[in-house]
């Protein structure tokens, strides 16, 4: 198949990606063919060739979505192996000759996960077409080759059921590959999901604006609130706390933020409470009643949160989901942002 082919096959199979409540387009008017009908070919006449349109034709605005979409698929994709990378660390020590931890509770192959680097192709084709995004387009092409050869040795390592023969010879070969690649790996993992990350805040903000344009307040109110809790939890990364520490957290750039996101919430009630604007977003009462519980629940968690900064104690068990803690928010938060992406993606 031709890339050009390629591109259009992957802009009908992806929808655009909604992350950090970033609102969704209306694909089938976007993707609405705008050439005229093709002419009658005359009965006498052989059939022409089609021939190949060049890629300077190809819309600007459907190339910005495919790449988009397919660098969301790409920053989901660099989190999966980066945690299927900590999992291997923590049972080969992390040194340039291969050795098993002692001190690990787990086995060889534990959380590892074979992968397809098709993914890989298809952002390397598009890293290089208009319009530009300069900073990502440099980081897709900076990263395929140590991603591409950790991923190539985490199947291998799947793949292999008899690893521990012969002194663990494979493993000892896989690890070659994967010790060579870890650091740059993680490091420019780091940088793509920044990278993304402001991108995607930007385009929210556009989208979001446009939605208070439209009088869409409802789809606002709920995009938003997940937007305010990304800034938040974004903050909180910021300052590189997680449960393990949450007690150090500077509550200081967090509660203008906390306060933003009750305003949003009772602003998105009022409006679901008004009969004319659920019929002008074609929004049942139910279904607006839903979506405010589940924005309650993150105002709830991040409540929790700010009242275990405030206690100066701890998370007893940090490794596990409790609230008041960080990644109590974060489950919150991705049930909110799958239940925007299913209710208003498409």
């Amino acid at each position: 198949m031709k890339k050009k082919e390629t591109l259009l096959a992957l802009l009908l199979a992806l929808l655009l990606s909604v992350s950090a409540g970033c609102s969704p387009s209306d694909p089938g008017a976007e993707n609405t063919d705008k050439g005229g009908a093709p002419a009658s070919v005359e009965p006498t006449q052989e059939p022409t060739p089609a021939q190949d349109e060049p890629e300077e034709s190809l819309d600007p605005e459907m190339v910005d979505k495919v790449k988009y979409n397919i660098y969301v698929e790409l920053n989901n994709k660099i989190v999966d192996v980066l945690d299927t990378m900590y999992s291997y660390y923590e049972v080969v020590e992390y040194a340039d000759e291969f050795a098993l931890r002692s001190d690990s509770e787990y086995t060889y192959k534990y959380d590892i996960s074979p992968y397809n680097t098709d993914l890989l192709e298809d952002a390397s084709y598009v890293a290089s077409l208009e319009p530009a995004f300069e900073t990502l387009d440099n980081l897709t092409l900076e990263i395929i080759e140590p991603l591409r050869a950790l991923m190539d040795a985490f199947s291998d390592i799947y793949h292999d059921y008899d690893y521990a023969a012969d002194q663990y010879a494979g493993p000892k070969e896989y690890h070659k590959a994967i010790q060579a690649n870890a650091a740059t790996f993680e490091d420019l993992a780091y940088a793509y999901m920044d990278a993304l990350e402001e991108l995607s805040i930007e385009r929210v903000e556009a989208e979001e604006k446009q939605m208070q344009e439209d009088g869409r307040l409802l789809i606002y109110g709920f995009s938003h609130s997940i937007t305010v809790v990304k800034k938040i939890t974004a903050e909180c990364y910021s300052q590189e706390i997680s449960d393990y520490n949450i007690e150090e957290l500077n509550l200081e750039p967090i509660r203008p933020l906390y306060q933003e996101l009750l305003d949003t919430i009772e602003a998105y009630k009022a409006a679901a409470g008004d009969n004319d604007q659920l019929m002008e977003e074609s929004m049942s009462a139910d279904h607006a009643y839903h979506y405010g519980t589940q924005m309650d629940r993150m105002a709830s968690a991040i409540d929790w949160m700010i009242r275990q900064v405030e206690s100066g104690n701890p998370i007893d068990d940090p490794g596990r989901e409790y609230l008041g803690g960080l990644i109590h928010v974060e489950e919150v938060l991705d049930d909110c942002i799958d239940l925007y992406n299913s209710a208003f993606a498409s």
